[in-house]
């Protein structure tokens, strides 16, 4: 079950009475939780439980972590002057904080010591890893998380730097999101908050709650972190992407009749119909081969990837989706949090038949042949596959036998 991911910002005010004034303006927010990054403040050591303690009577309901970063964990020169484990030790004897990060990277001994002193007074402890020169394999990010569900933490966290081209970051991005999904499904019981930094890894920030990440970092007025998105936007796109929704959205290669099929569950229910593909065409103002020609097959994928949160703000309708829509595994996620994905299937010979006359379909052009369209579907088959939550064969059935079968399967 997809949860909605908790918006948490940052305070990094320097001085007490800045803190406390930003305290109380988070206070009114509709955010969820607050961080105080300790490395930022210029007080004296002595002082920072009776701070962390007034922050959380200010919150009130709204959940608190405290955090101390060192420069090696991408933390402010400042935070090399506290000391590390007696500091955060004496934050949890008060009591004073729901949550306390602790670096996992750092000596057993310490790490131990808060975990035990935390689990007496009730305080959460989220085991922290920061990499900031890469993300490691995905073998080495499940051997850190194992590693901080092993030693006792309540919440494993992952904050990774894609580094290289941006295809490369993509792929670091893609690898961290591959993770959190797969530990979220084997330990659902230890909560994961996970990002990418910088402007590649904004997707996780955004959209790792459909992955399993549970808390997303964002900003009020200055960041904490790179990457790191302002809160009204975050919201925005929670509101939309983790409302729920009962779309039915049809996917398919091209020509498998998801246009003539949504027509037709737009008459039998009444819902009303969205052509993504229309729809981009509707927005560029040009049609789609043109856009493939002038800006290129990866602009039109993030095209389709960016309307999908529109569809949240419509009410239950029958999306049908251009042929590459399932190919991004983001778009999927987004599809299948909105309501059911059919998987509209025909056979080689009778998509031929269905598209040879078409002029808008770019990735035949000079390629409007059997073999050819075989192998493209045979490519596109396994993405297909996995996005579906419903599966119809078109094949030697009317339209209106294909639509009252998916209506019937919807229920």
């Amino acid at each position: 079950m997809i949860k909605r991911p908790k918006i948490c910002i940052p305070i990094t005010a320097v001085t007490r009475d800045e803190i406390v004034h930003n305290a109380r303006n988070y206070a009114m927010l509709p955010v969820d939780m607050v961080e105080w990054r300790v490395d930022f403040f210029a007080g004296y050591e002595r002082e920072v439980p009776a701070v962390t303690k007034e922050i959380k009577g200010i919150l009130g309901d709204k959940e608190l972590i405290t955090t101390l970063r060192t420069t090696k964990e991408g933390g402010e020169p400042n935070g090399d002057r506290f000391s590390y484990g007696s500091l955060l030790g004496q934050i949890v004897e008060e009591g004073c904080t729901d949550y306390i990060d602790v670096e996992i990277s750092r000596q057993e001994e310490t790490v131990s010591i808060v975990i035990e002193k935390a689990k007496k007074q009730g305080v959460q402890v989220i085991g922290s890893f920061h990499d900031f020169s890469g993300t490691p394999s995905e073998d080495n990010l499940k051997e850190i998380l194992e590693k901080a569900r092993e030693i006792g933490v309540d919440v494993g966290k992952l904050a990774c730097m894609p580094v290289g081209s941006k295809e490369e970051q993509r792929q670091e991005v893609n690898r961290l999101l591959a993770v959190t999904e797969e530990m979220s499904e084997k330990y659902p019981d230890f909560p994961l908050i996970t990002m990418s930094m910088g402007d590649e890894g904004k997707i996780s920030r955004l959209y790792g709650g459909l992955y399993g990440s549970r808390v997303s970092f964002g900003t009020a007025g200055a960041a904490s972190a790179p990457g790191q998105i302002e809160w009204k936007k975050m919201k925005e796109v929670f509101d939309k992407i983790y409302g729920g929704g009962d779309h039915i959205s049809l996917i398919g290669f091209m020509g498998v009749g998801k246009s003539t099929i949504s027509r037709e569950l737009h008459k039998l229910t009444g819902r009303p119909e969205v052509d993504t593909d229309a729809c981009i065409v509707e927005q560029q103002g040009c049609p789609i081969s043109q856009i493939f020609e002038e800006k290129g097959e990866a602009y039109f994928r993030q095209l389709e990837t960016d309307f999908i949160d529109e569809l949240a703000e419509l009410p239950p309708g029958i999306v049908s989706c251009g042929g590459g829509m399932a190919l991004r595994d983001i778009n999927v996620k987004k599809l299948r949090a909105l309501g059911n994905i059919v998987l509209l299937t025909a056979t080689p010979e009778t998509i031929y038949e269905r598209v040879k006359d078409s002029t808008d379909r770019p990735l035949l052009n000079g390629n409007m042949n059997i073999p050819y369209i075989r192998q493209l579907m045979e490519k596109r088959r396994p993405f297909y596959e996995k996005a579906a939550t419903i599966k119809i064969a078109t094949d030697g059935k009317t339209v209106t036998e294909i639509a009252k079968e998916i209506i019937d399967k919807c229920k």
